[in-house]
């Protein structure tokens, strides 16, 4: 069933989600390298609460 829309509104929920975690994680003074590795944490667990687990060898520190 194709939705009228591109994301759903869960996925859309995630997204914004994962933006305030970032900007949460940046006003913590955390060192890039530390953000970095946490936000790949909290995407790869984004991508499995929305069915779409990474496959294997697949780069992770896309977005969601």
């Amino acid at each position: 069933m194709k939705l009228p829309f591109e994301k759903t509104l869960f996925e859309e929920f995630i997204s914004q989600t994962l933006r305030k975690f970032e900007q949460h994680l940046r006003n913590e003074k955390m060192t890039e390298g530390t953000i970095r590795q946490r936000m790949r944490g909290a995407r790869e667990f984004a991508r499995f609460l929305t069915d779409r687990p990474h496959r294997y060898r697949e780069r992770t520190a896309g977005s969601i």
